[in-house]
């Protein structure tokens, strides 16, 4: 009966459009730079424990922060989950609040023989959506003119994954990862007079990716009484996407509740390269199995290199993250408190963060705009089945109020489902 659940389940959920996954999921004005807000990679375990991975070896669930993690897994895996959040945006004078909800990831796994295993899925890999506003002074021929600059930004880019891991010897095992990137971003600049008889000027540029990468990753695990240590390391290579930009720029007119176009200035299409940088990840995890696990982690990536798209200009730079989580299952063969079978996880992230942004105008020094969090979540085992429910939440806070910078306050939340079964064992009894 769950093997067909698991089956309907996998099923219908990939034949959903891809473009459930790349609705706007996010309000923020700093995911105007670069490719948009990046979202975690993680599955519901890793975003429990920080966002940490490189140095796991689940058997029974999946790894994509470390492909070489594939080959401890002893049974077919499909894993499903939904993530919302609430934000709250605030600068010196004024605070926003904004919610959303969305697909967060699909992800199938399962052995070819022992030690060598695969496995594919869909997730979001970054979000667009933001409107920000400039009111500015134009002199001409002696008049002032009141104008607006405002840029919009709606978008996003999904990933699709590919991953093979395989144990080469006792306690070392290797994997790499092959992701396709694709999706579209939209960025719109509007230039705004509101004198009658004046034309406003609209650029609008539209971004569209397709493209791939690879991951590397290594784990060396080692037994220490009835302990297991485990080291993990994960590199990606610098990568040159290549992207499809559409421009179109053009006068209009308000004309009482009407808008107007008067004039298509250019109407531009062409190709831009865009920087996917190089990334190192090591960690480290001691775990007991089935009882605690602990886990750190250091993340190592040259964003400095990315580049700018459409009509924002940004200033990157190279960003590290810090990740510690721990976890703890108080007894995983009590038949009497279902409470005390239940695996209790917590995490803590500080993120450097990409962006090094001007607080003021005639501000010649750069703030950067780093990011932290905490999580909470708990794996709930379905007694009589092998399905794991994930619940989750994560505080954070990203920015600063200085200047004319925005501060995030966000809660994020979500719920997964890890469901395992021996697919392709054939079975004596039935």
């Amino acid at each position: 009966m769950q093997i067909r659940t698991i089956k309907t389940l996998f099923f219908t959920a990939i034949c959903c459009p891809f473009f459930v996954l790349a609705q706007q999921n996010t309000n923020s004005p700093y995911s105007a730079y670069g490719i948009g807000e990046l979202q975690q990679q993680g599955f519901a375990t890793n975003n429990d424990l920080g966002g940490l991975g490189v140095a796991l070896r689940p058997n029974k669930a999946l790894n994509l922060l470390n492909p070489a993690s594939l080959s401890s897994l002893t049974s077919t895996v499909f894993e499903a989950g939904l993530q919302g959040s609430a934000t709250q945006l605030s600068d010196l004078t004024t605070t926003q609040e904004f919610s959303s909800a969305t697909l967060s990831y699909l992800a199938l796994g399962f052995p070819i023989k022992e030690g060598l295993s695969i496995s594919g899925g869909l997730l979001p890999y970054s979000f667009q959506g933001y409107e920000t506003s400039q009111n500015i002074v134009e002199e001409s021929n002696g008049d002032s003119l009141n104008a607006s600059i405002n840029h919009y930004g709606t978008g996003g880019v999904n990933r699709a994954f590919f991953n093979l891991g395989a144990q080469v010897f006792r306690g070392l095992s290797i994997g790499v990862t092959g992701s396709m990137l694709f999706g579209q971003l939209n960025q719109v600049r509007d230039l705004h007079f509101s004198q009658a008889n004046t034309f406003s000027r609209r650029d609008k540029y539209t971004n569209s990716l397709r493209d791939y990468f690879v991951d590397f990753g290594l784990q060396y695990q080692k037994a220490i009484e009835d302990k297991r240590a485990t080291i993990g390391v994960s590199y990606r290579p610098e990568h040159k996407f290549k992207i499809n930009t559409n421009s179109l720029s053009h006068t209009y007119e308000i004309i009482g509740s009407g808008e107007f176009i008067r004039d298509t200035m250019a109407l531009v299409s062409g190709e831009t390269s865009f920087v996917f940088p190089t990334s190192y990840v090591f960690g480290l995890a001691l775990e007991k199995e089935g009882v605690w696990l602990i886990s750190g982690e250091y993340d190592y990536t040259e964003s400095s290199k990315m580049t700018s798209l459409g009509a924002m200009n940004n200033q990157l730079t190279n960003t590290s993250q810090i990740k510690i989580g721990a976890a703890w299952t108080p007894d995983v063969q009590d038949v009497y408190n279902y409470f005390n079978t239940v695996q209790y996880r917590l995490g803590f992230n500080h993120h450097s963060g990409h962006l090094s942004l001007p607080a003021t105008e005639s501000d010649a020094s750069m703030t950067d705009i780093t990011e932290t969090s905490i999580s909470l979540g708990a794996g709930l085992p379905m007694r009589r089945s092998n399905t794991v429910a994930h619940v989750g939440v994560q505080l954070g806070k990203r920015g600063t109020k200085e200047g004319v910078l925005v501060e995030e306050k966000y809660i994020k939340f979500h719920v997964a489902f890890t469901f395992s079964d021996n697919w392709f064992t054939k079975r004596k009894i039935d």
